[in-house]
């Protein structure tokens, strides 16, 4: 185990980095991402260092619009909620659409 971890085979940072990347590029929000990598054990400074990075290149409105141009025309509601349970903060949801009726 110590030549793995020597050799950076194993690398719970990196590991972190990597699946938080690749679900932001997914359409996920942080509070669903930290989530996720909370659930696989992983130790809550090393979560946060992901999302800081993530959110550095790929930032939750940034994901928003992106999801919302691919869901073009569909329901004012329904995009609201889909974009909840992708995880987004409900006010840069309402800031990325238009703000509250």
């Amino acid at each position: 185990m110590a030549r793995i971890l020597e050799l950076g085979y194993l690398d719970d940072a990196e590991y972190a980095l990597r699946r938080a990347r690749l679900m932001a590029d997914r359409g996920y929000g942080d509070f669903y991402i930290h989530a996720f990598l909370e659930g696989l054990g992983l130790p809550a400074h090393m979560i946060e260092s992901a999302l800081m990075k993530i959110n550095e290149e790929f930032a939750e409105e940034d994901r928003i619009i992106m999801l919302v141009e691919k869901r073009e025309g569909q329901d004012r509601n329904k995009q609201i909620r889909f974009l909840a349970g992708r995880g987004f903060p409900f006010e840069k949801i309402l800031n990325v659409i238009g703000g509250a009726d």
